[in-house]
């Protein structure tokens, strides 16, 4: 009888402790959200291109603030030019359920330290239209908002 109560008990919990796993922080913004309605076009050359809601373009050559997580580009501790998501490294894995959320290309003014917690970033915002191999959003000059 006690081995039968034993092995409830520790089904219970387990089902406990998976209904209490970590989730991410939710980082959508109005800007995040007008980047995210971001589609595709074929150009006068039949080639797939971006295209951005007027909302997003009328910000083009502005400074925003985007909250986000680091999506490392390289092995650095320190890195000025990483990818800012707004879901954290470690569920990428997941990316492929459902939609796959928008990353924007930032390059800082200052190396930032990486860290798995989000952070919060303004930069002068870029979108790139021309359907080339690049990123589609930028963020330049870009500093940590405290």
């Amino acid at each position: 009888m006690r081995k039968i109560l034993l092995s409830l008990v520790l089904v219970l919990f387990s089902f406990f402790v998976k209904a209490q796993a970590p989730t991410h922080v939710p980082l959508m913004t109005p800007v995040w959200e007008l980047i995210a309605k971001r589609t595709f076009k074929k150009n006068a050359n039949f080639k797939m291109v971006p295209a951005f809601p007027a909302q997003l373009q009328m910000l083009q050559n502005k400074v925003v603030e985007l909250p986000g997580y680091i999506i490392p580009l390289n092995t650095d501790y320190e890195s000025s030019h990483f990818m800012l998501a707004v879901v954290p490294y470690d569920q990428c894995a997941y990316c492929g359920q459902g939609d796959i959320p928008q990353m924007v290309e930032v390059n800082m003014a200052k190396p930032l330290r990486y860290t798995d917690k989000p952070i919060k970033i303004r930069g002068k915002l870029l979108l790139n239209e021309s359907g080339d191999k690049r990123s589609e959003v930028f963020l330049f000059n870009a500093e940590q908002v405290k």
